[in-house]
């Protein structure tokens, strides 16, 4: 199979690329774009003649499925291929309405992924003959059941960061801290990552690094208990993370202060006064 170039934006909250269809990283040279404003950057500056767009949601948003639309009505003749979780049959309709070349509910099938793929195959060995298309000027609008769900303007993620504080020691469940905001889990993660920048869980590790920090400072430290005192309940986790993100071992910081540049690492996380 003839590999084509593909351009794959990532609008899911967490790390979805493990769900990609085999086929489509098989035979497929993929470039990765993590956002709206990355899509813009990649578009202005890239010299690649990219075969297909795909467009990875989870549950889709507002913003994200404008998206689609301003990079159909800027390449009409790029076909997009569009992935998500929700069953949905209007959002279905209104993407096919948009002239999305294929619409795919995740988990994919490998057998509807190389169905997909061998369309584009044919679509590429034709373009050549195919007139310009021209920008399409009217579409549909986005169903209601995605216009209509926004995020309550009084919604605060205080409480997210409260329960954090109060059990951080413990196994934390993301559902458990949505729902002390009054959210469902996924309303809650894309919140969550829009607001602050970061997801829940990298979050919930910066802030129990960050205190682990703290309690390596005494020099009578063990390695091991500072980790299952911070909710890390794998000793060899919480060394590989910790080495991860800070740069070093947590051996090495036993009875030091943290550098500036590990405490660089923690003054993003937000403060509970929102």
């Amino acid at each position: 199979m003839e590999t084509l170039q593909g351009l794959w934006v990532d609008l899911t909250v967490g790390v979805q690329e493990s769900e990609l269809a085999p086929s489509f990283r098989q035979s497929c040279k993929l470039t990765y774009c993590s956002g709206a404003e990355h899509l813009k950057e990649i578009f202005s500056r890239s010299n690649k003649a990219f075969d297909f767009v795909c467009f990875d949601y989870d549950y889709p948003d507002r913003n994200g499925l404008q998206l689609i639309r301003s990079t159909k009505v800027s390449r009409p003749s790029l076909p997009i291929v569009m992935f998500t979780v929700q069953h949905s049959e209007a959002l279905s309709v209104w993407a096919f309405r948009t002239k999305v070349w294929d619409y795919l509910v995740k988990p994919v099938a490998n057998q509807e992924a190389e169905r997909c793929l061998a369309t584009l195959l044919q679509v590429c060995a034709h373009k050549e003959a195919q007139p310009i298309r021209k920008v399409i000027s009217t579409m549909d609008k986005i169903p209601q059941e995605i216009l209509f769900a926004p995020i309550p303007d009084d919604c605060s993620l205080a409480p997210a960061l409260e329960y954090i504080e109060r059990n951080f020691r413990a196994p934390i469940r993301a559902e458990d801290v949505a729902a002390s905001c009054g959210l469902n889990q996924f309303r809650f993660s894309r919140l969550f990552k829009e607001t602050f920048g970061l997801t829940f869980q990298n979050y919930l590790i910066n802030y129990r690094l960050r205190e682990a920090c703290r309690l390596l400072e005494n020099p009578r430290s063990a390695v091991g208990d500072v980790g299952f005192a911070v909710g890390f309940q794998d000793p060899a986790y919480f060394s590989r993370i910790f080495k991860q993100r800070l740069g070093l071992a947590p051996s090495a910081l036993v009875g030091q202060k943290p550098s500036i540049a590990i405490e660089q690492v923690f003054e993003a996380l937000p403060k509970i006064a929102l």
